[in-house]
């Protein structure tokens, strides 16, 4: 997934884009699509919600939520709302988010409280960015494969470059139907 994000990040001109706003621990996904640490503004849970930004409108250039929307406990298009309210016209956001997950949510886990309670297809993003004037890619990212790598606690596992190894075979096999991972980049 995330190497499909950002090769489609790097087709786009973001040459003129200089400030973005990472949603709930998502900085590392914004380093990746080519945001520098200091272009980043870091809206973490509790101190942020992204059910309503206490942030500007129109203030970023991209807005960033990495496996977050699952997590919020309010109507997915609010959320998406204050996304699109606080990007700049022309800005770009990017969000991923889980389709064919197991539950993960605990009292313990505090990315939102600890509640997972939403689940999303491509579908269902493109609905939820309605509003945005473009769509640039929704799509996902699985295969059958994937609760059996779970149980074998092989999902954190780095995947190796290696084409022949098994493990960079069954990272690499795409099967939408069994779509593990979403997720959607919008322009507003």
């Amino acid at each position: 997934m995330y190497s499909r994000i950002k090769s489609v990040m790097e087709e786009l001109d973001l040459s003129s884009m200089s400030s973005c706003l990472s949603i709930s621990y998502s900085k590392p996904l914004c380093n990746l699509i080519g945001f520098l640490d200091s272009q980043i503004l870091e809206a973490n849970y509790p101190q942020y919600n992204m059910c309503n930004l206490d942030l500007p409108s129109e203030t970023f250039d991209a807005v960033v939520s990495d496996q977050v929307l699952e997590h919020i406990e309010c109507d997915p298009c609010q959320a998406i709302n204050q996304c699109y309210r606080v990007l700049k016209p022309g800005g770009i956001m990017v969000c991923t988010t889980c389709f064919m997950m197991p539950f993960h949510g605990s009292p313990d886990f505090n990315v939102y409280g600890g509640g997972d309670f939403w689940r999303y297809t491509p579908q269902g993003l493109k609905f939820l960015c309605r509003d945005f004037s473009k769509i640039i890619q929704s799509d996902g990212w699985g295969n059958p494969l994937l609760p059996l790598l779970g149980g074998l606690g092989l999902l954190q596992k780095s995947v190796p470059d290696a084409a022949w190894h098994p493990l960079h075979k069954i990272a690499t096999y795409d099967r939408q139907s069994y779509a593990s991972v979403v997720w959607i980049i919008a322009q507003k």
